[in-house]
């Protein structure tokens, strides 16, 4: 049985398919015995792509066909994130669109030729058969397709070369707002009954944005935008923490999963929604969502761990909604006022859970009305898995992203920054690879220990300037600039000024991902430009203040139309141009 600390993978490999690792020893197999490789990528956060997932792998017709013809990979998305993103540019380059999970079928030498998200066992039964009698009769076709689909991918996602100097402007920040905001607005409109995600950094860039050029207008939409989320089913009332995602954008039917990257996003965001406009329910909301990370996320053996999410689907759970006839028995004498702080239907059938919701009101409700919520949820504590993987990057961002929350709050007893040594430190002492190669995962599991990556390390670096930028301590220094050395070294590529996603002397992915586009969070390449202009202005270093244009002038060709994709690059020319007097 194959190691792993995934308990998605874990889930996978209780089954009957004789899944492979992903390495090079697996690859190598696929080829001398010239099987057709078939890759499955997911992970446990969500609900409805993970049953899918279960139900698929579980149909005895496909672990028939599946274990006789193939050479069968699965990957959790957090152990292999290169992975996660080759598979993500080949769903768009095959059926154009991505989603989690991932499923590829590549020829023996790693070449694929065709990717799939969500499928039923009959129509995977259907594609295998294609598959296997083309592979039989007619390989030189698939052999064309992997050819073409490798060609693509190649390309894709990729800077080339170093671009030439162009002038960094507020009209080029203007125009790719503008291109973004209006086809944002109408794809709202049109995907109403698809999931929908906050997708906080979004936000974070447009609130930096529109208060630094003064743009009342947007301001305005934002805060209504952000009194929305705020109070409704998506922040959870009583143990804090936003969902990941809901069915629409009417908020009002959440999918119960609660990640520790979204959480810190929307902790940073809602610390900035305080900073520039006051209102102490922003205040309060970031504290909450603290307050989950702190009380519901953190590991006993140090720092937080991944993700909450449902053992079942959501109509079948229970676990974050209640019934009339639970508040009634638990609070006899107020359960009319509980219900109306969880913003409940007094109409609703007393005896059938109901979604609750974050209320104005909800903030007055007593510790102890917190408490005996908490302790109706306990009787259903069944319902949840929590993936309890202590991630280097997730950590080194909760880090970073206290910093600037202490600053936007004004935390006056430095609470949250010695937080963020705390984690800082829990990671430098963590057992290394060497002196200072980190591992993927803060853990005392051996098969826990795989290999960092860039985000990783940028992520990690981040936290260190940052602690280093509000506090002055001396203590960071050496750690900054081995750290940063390291990151140079490993994964600088002179031939494109960027970054490579794993070490430039390390390949198992047959095509290399930069990490330039946001799709789920920040690019690694883009906190990586960010550091490089923290690095500029605590030193004065030209070269990192060189590295820093290069990567701009790299993307300002493509960002205009690029819209949410590339909002991390958005946001590092908004900070280029309001230092503008700091570099010219």
């Amino acid at each position: 049985m194959n190691k792993t600390s995934s308990p998605y993978l874990k889930a996978l490999y209780r089954g009957s398919i004789k899944w492979k690792p992903f390495s090079v020893k697996t690859l190598n197999l696929a080829k001398k015995l010239d099987k057709i490789i078939f890759i499955h990528i997911g992970h446990i956060a969500n609900i409805e792509a993970r049953e899918s997932a279960y139900t698929l792998f579980s149909d005895p017709r496909v672990v028939e066909i599946i274990n006789a013809n193939f050479i069968p990979i699965a990957i959790d998305l957090e152990d292999v994130p290169e992975a996660m993103l080759i598979g993500m540019d080949l769903l768009v380059i095959t059926e154009q669109y991505y989603s989690i999970p991932i499923n590829i079928f590549s020829l023996p030498e790693a070449r694929p030729f065709t990717s799939f998200s969500n499928i039923t066992p009959d129509e995977f039964l259907n594609l295998s058969y294609n598959v296997i009698g083309s592979f039989s009769q007619k390989r030189e076709l698939l052999e064309k397709a992997g050819k073409y689909v490798s060609n693509r991918l190649s390309g894709t996602g990729i800077v080339q070369r170093k671009e030439q100097p162009c002038k960094l402007s507020d009209k080029l920040l203007h125009a790719y707002v503008k291109s973004w905001i209006s086809r944002y607005i109408i794809s709202k409109r049109r995907n109403r009954q698809t999931p929908y995600t906050i997708n906080s950094r979004y936000y974070i860039f447009l609130l930096k944005y529109s208060h630094y050029y003064k743009i009342q207008e947007n301001m305005k939409w934002l805060q209504e935008a952000l009194d929305k989320v705020g109070f409704s089913p998506m922040l959870d009332p009583v143990e804090g923490g936003f969902f990941s995602q809901a069915r629409n954008t009417t908020f009002a039917e959440p999918l119960y999963e609660k990640q520790l990257s979204e959480n810190i996003q929307a902790a940073v965001l809602f610390s900035f929604a305080y900073k520039y406009f006051g209102h102490k329910r922003y205040k309060e909301i970031a504290e909450k969502v603290i307050g989950f990370i702190e009380n519901c996320l953190k590991s006993p053996d140090g720092g937080y761990m991944t993700s909450i999410s449902l053992t079942k689907g959501e109509p079948y759970s229970t676990y974050y909604k209640y019934s009339i006839n639970e508040i009634e028995k638990s609070f006899p004498d107020t359960y009319t006022y509980i219900m109306e702080s969880l913003g409940m239907d007094p109409e609703h059938p007393r005896d059938l859970q109901q979604i609750i919701s974050n209320t104005p009101q909800t903030g007055k409700l007593s510790p102890d009305d917190i408490k005996r919520l908490k302790q109706i949820r306990d009787t259903k504590r069944r319902e949840t898995i929590t993936d309890k993987r202590v991630i280097t990057a997730y950590n080194s961002l909760y880090s970073t992203s206290l910093c600037l929350i202490a600053h936007n709050l004004r935390n006056p007893d430095n609470e949250y920054i010695n937080r963020a040594k705390e984690i800082v430190s829990l990671i430098l002492n963590q057992k290394k690879i060497d002196k200072i190669r980190l591992h993927r995962y803060i853990s005392k599991e051996k098969n826990e220990h795989a290999n960092a990556d860039l985000l990783d390390y940028t992520f990690f670096l981040n936290a260190l300037l940052n602690i280093y930028k509000y506090t002055k301590d001396k203590e960071y220094d050496a750690h900054i600039s081995k750290y940063t050395a390291f990151i140079m070294l490993n994964h600088y590529q002179a031939h494109n000024g960027m970054f490579s996603k794993t070490s430039k002397y390390e390949q198992i992915t047959p095509f290399k991902r930069e990490s330039i586009i946001d799709y789920i969070r920040y690019s690694a390449n883009s906190v990586m430009a960010r550091n490089l202009l923290i690095l500029y202005k605590l030193g004065g270093d030209e070269f990192f203040l060189d590295a820093f244009r290069q990567q701009l002038y790299n993307i300002a060709p493509q960002i205009i139309g690029t819209g949410p994709l590339m909002v991390g690059w958005a946001l590092q020319i908004l900070n280029y141009l309001s230092n503008r007097s700091d570099f010219d």
